[in-house]
Protein backbone atom coordinates (compact mmCIF):
# COMPACT_ATOMS: atom_id res chain seq x y z
CA UNK A 1 0.00 0.00 0.00
CA UNK A 2 1.43 3.86 -0.71
CA UNK A 3 2.73 5.88 2.16
CA UNK A 4 -0.64 8.24 1.68
CA UNK A 5 -2.53 9.03 5.02
CA UNK A 6 -6.02 8.38 5.57
CA UNK A 7 -6.90 12.44 5.78
CA UNK A 8 -4.84 12.30 1.80
CA UNK A 9 -7.36 9.67 0.44
CA UNK A 10 -11.00 10.55 2.14
CA UNK A 11 -12.98 12.45 -0.03
CA UNK A 12 -15.01 15.47 1.02
CA UNK A 13 -18.83 15.68 1.62
CA UNK A 14 -19.69 16.88 -2.10
CA UNK A 15 -19.56 15.90 -5.23
CA UNK A 16 -18.38 18.69 -7.35
CA UNK A 17 -18.64 19.86 -10.87
CA UNK A 18 -17.66 22.80 -13.29
CA UNK A 19 -19.12 26.10 -12.12
CA UNK A 20 -20.03 26.42 -15.68
CA UNK A 21 -21.95 23.45 -15.93
CA UNK A 22 -24.46 24.12 -13.45
CA UNK A 23 -26.97 25.69 -15.56
CA UNK A 24 -26.92 22.40 -18.22
CA UNK A 25 -27.99 19.76 -15.30
CA UNK A 26 -30.55 22.52 -14.06
CA UNK A 27 -31.59 22.97 -17.51
CA UNK A 28 -31.58 18.95 -18.17
CA UNK A 29 -33.42 18.92 -14.55
CA UNK A 30 -36.10 21.55 -15.26
CA UNK A 31 -37.12 21.45 -18.91
CA UNK A 32 -40.18 19.45 -19.82
CA UNK A 33 -38.87 18.11 -23.20
CA UNK A 34 -35.86 16.90 -21.17
CA UNK A 35 -36.25 13.05 -19.88
CA UNK A 36 -34.78 14.36 -16.69
CA UNK A 37 -37.37 16.23 -15.90
CA UNK A 38 -37.44 16.49 -12.22
CA UNK A 39 -34.65 13.83 -11.42
CA UNK A 40 -32.69 14.56 -8.54
CA UNK A 41 -29.39 16.29 -9.45
CA UNK A 42 -27.87 13.45 -8.30
CA UNK A 43 -29.15 10.91 -10.68
CA UNK A 44 -28.02 13.30 -13.49
CA UNK A 45 -24.70 13.61 -12.13
CA UNK A 46 -24.44 9.84 -11.92
CA UNK A 47 -25.71 9.36 -15.51
CA UNK A 48 -23.47 11.68 -17.10
CA UNK A 49 -20.39 10.03 -14.96
CA UNK A 50 -21.28 6.90 -16.82
CA UNK A 51 -22.25 8.36 -20.23
CA UNK A 52 -19.06 10.18 -19.95
CA UNK A 53 -16.73 6.93 -18.97
CA UNK A 54 -18.18 6.00 -22.52
CA UNK A 55 -18.56 8.61 -24.78
CA UNK A 56 -16.29 11.55 -23.44
CA UNK A 57 -13.49 11.01 -21.59
CA UNK A 58 -12.12 12.76 -18.35
CA UNK A 59 -12.39 16.21 -18.42
CA UNK A 60 -10.77 18.01 -15.33
CA UNK A 61 -12.56 20.55 -13.43
CA UNK A 62 -10.80 24.29 -13.50
CA UNK A 63 -10.43 25.23 -10.64
CA UNK A 64 -12.37 24.14 -7.07
CA UNK A 65 -15.53 24.00 -8.79
CA UNK A 66 -18.78 23.63 -7.31
CA UNK A 67 -20.51 21.61 -4.77
CA UNK A 68 -23.78 19.58 -7.12
CA UNK A 69 -24.81 17.22 -3.92
CA UNK A 70 -23.43 15.37 -0.88
CA UNK A 71 -22.43 12.19 -0.71
CA UNK A 72 -25.28 10.80 1.92
CA UNK A 73 -27.83 11.53 -1.04
CA UNK A 74 -26.20 8.52 -2.76
CA UNK A 75 -27.77 5.33 -2.04
CA UNK A 76 -25.34 2.05 -1.64
CA UNK A 77 -26.56 1.08 -5.03
CA UNK A 78 -25.50 4.21 -6.54
CA UNK A 79 -22.06 4.58 -4.80
CA UNK A 80 -21.80 0.97 -5.73
CA UNK A 81 -22.25 2.10 -9.31
CA UNK A 82 -19.82 5.18 -8.84
CA UNK A 83 -17.34 2.78 -7.66
CA UNK A 84 -17.42 0.23 -10.66
CA UNK A 85 -16.54 3.33 -12.97
CA UNK A 86 -13.44 4.43 -10.98
CA UNK A 87 -12.41 0.31 -11.26
CA UNK A 88 -13.27 -0.05 -14.55
CA UNK A 89 -10.71 3.27 -15.57
CA UNK A 90 -7.96 2.00 -13.18
CA UNK A 91 -8.15 -1.47 -13.75
CA UNK A 92 -8.03 -2.50 -10.26
CA UNK A 93 -9.81 -3.01 -7.56
CA UNK A 94 -7.01 -0.79 -5.40
CA UNK A 95 -8.86 2.30 -6.18
CA UNK A 96 -11.07 1.82 -3.90
CA UNK A 97 -9.03 2.45 -0.82
CA UNK A 98 -8.27 5.91 -2.19
CA UNK A 99 -11.60 8.08 -1.74
CA UNK A 100 -10.27 10.65 -3.47
CA UNK A 101 -8.80 9.53 -6.44
CA UNK A 102 -12.86 7.31 -6.68
CA UNK A 103 -13.88 10.96 -6.46
CA UNK A 104 -11.77 12.28 -8.98
CA UNK A 105 -12.10 10.09 -11.39
CA UNK A 106 -16.17 10.27 -11.39
CA UNK A 107 -16.47 13.72 -11.34
CA UNK A 108 -14.05 14.40 -14.20
CA UNK A 109 -16.49 11.04 -16.15
CA UNK A 110 -19.08 13.41 -15.61
CA UNK A 111 -17.59 16.84 -16.34
CA UNK A 112 -16.76 15.37 -19.88
CA UNK A 113 -20.31 13.45 -19.58
CA UNK A 114 -22.44 16.56 -19.34
CA UNK A 115 -21.98 18.24 -21.80
CA UNK A 116 -22.37 14.95 -24.36
CA UNK A 117 -25.49 14.10 -22.08
CA UNK A 118 -27.09 17.50 -22.28
CA UNK A 119 -26.45 18.21 -26.66
CA UNK A 120 -28.07 14.44 -26.78
CA UNK A 121 -31.23 15.82 -24.81
CA UNK A 122 -31.65 19.42 -27.04
CA UNK A 123 -29.56 18.40 -30.27
CA UNK A 124 -31.85 17.05 -33.31
CA UNK A 125 -34.07 14.21 -32.89
CA UNK A 126 -35.70 12.70 -30.14
CA UNK A 127 -33.47 12.35 -27.21
CA UNK A 128 -34.93 8.85 -25.70
CA UNK A 129 -34.75 6.97 -28.69
CA UNK A 130 -31.00 8.99 -29.39
CA UNK A 131 -29.84 7.66 -25.74
CA UNK A 132 -31.92 4.62 -25.50
CA UNK A 133 -29.80 3.78 -28.76
CA UNK A 134 -26.58 4.52 -27.17
CA UNK A 135 -27.78 2.12 -24.75
CA UNK A 136 -28.35 -0.56 -26.77
CA UNK A 137 -25.12 -0.23 -28.73
CA UNK A 138 -23.06 -0.37 -25.32
CA UNK A 139 -24.77 -3.30 -24.41
CA UNK A 140 -23.61 -5.00 -27.32
CA UNK A 141 -20.33 -4.50 -26.43
CA UNK A 142 -19.76 -1.47 -29.12
CA UNK A 143 -18.48 1.46 -28.61
CA UNK A 144 -20.52 4.96 -29.15
CA UNK A 145 -19.01 6.83 -32.09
Amino acid sequence: MSDKTYEDTTPGRDYNIQEDNHELYKELQEDQESPFTEAELNEIFVFAAAYGSRKAGRIPIDGGGRALFGQKTLNEQTHWLLRSIAVAEERTTDVLIDGKLMREIVEEYANGGITELHNKVFGPGDPLVALSDDVIELSQGHDME
